[in-house]
């Protein structure tokens, strides 16, 4: 029986993500990987070649090679063992599920902020840190977004839940109030 596409990157990310933090090299694991995904997000089309029977062998090798090549020696052994059993296809999904265990070791939380005009100077930094604090996190890494219809304030979501600070919402609660 095969595995679905999720469980088999589950799986590969917490074996390496478990092998990493043993030998104490999970920051430098995580920036090759991260390096890893940059080259599959600038070619959408590689895992599909690198998994494509119809490409010769020594071709694919050839570019499984150049992956690797700048790689630590456990990021090089886990493309060369997805690609021996020809799951290139997932490599992407493997490394996201290693950003989800590494951003809960190292207590980083990411949310979505609309405000109705852009936030300038320190603002992000000071609501990032603030919202961190409120969440029990170490780092809030933040992505903006202008809403003029907001009038005010700021709506932070982040893992489902909404945090809604603003004008627009405040004065509906009170036109609820004053009608009720």
């Amino acid at each position: 029986m095969s595995l679905n596409r999720t469980t088999a990157a589950k799986r590969y990310a917490k074996a390496l993500f478990e092998l990493l933090a043993e030998k104490d090299q999970l920051d430098s694991g995580y920036s090759d990987l991260q390096q890893l995904r940059r080259i599959f997000e600038d070619n959408p089309s590689l895992s599909t070649v690198l998994s494509n029977a119809s490409l010769e062998l020594d071709k694919r090798e050839a570019l499984v090679a150049d992956l690797k090549r700048d790689a630590s020696p456990y990021i090089q052994n886990l493309i060369q063992m997805v690609f021996d059993y020809d799951r290139m296809d997932i490599m992407v999904a493997i490394i996201e599920q290693f950003q989800v265990l590494y951003d809960e070791k190292q207590q980083i939380v990411y949310a979505d902020v609309t405000t109705a005009v852009a936030l300038v100077g320190n603002q992000a930094d000071v609501l990032s840190q603030t919202f961190a604090k409120r969440v029990g996190a170490k780092k809030a890494i933040l992505r903006c977004q202008v809403d003029a219809s907001i009038l005010g304030g700021a709506i932070v979501k982040s893992a489902g839940i909404v945090y809604d600070g603003s004008l627009q919402t405040r004065m509906n609660q009170l036109r609820q109030r004053l009608l009720a």
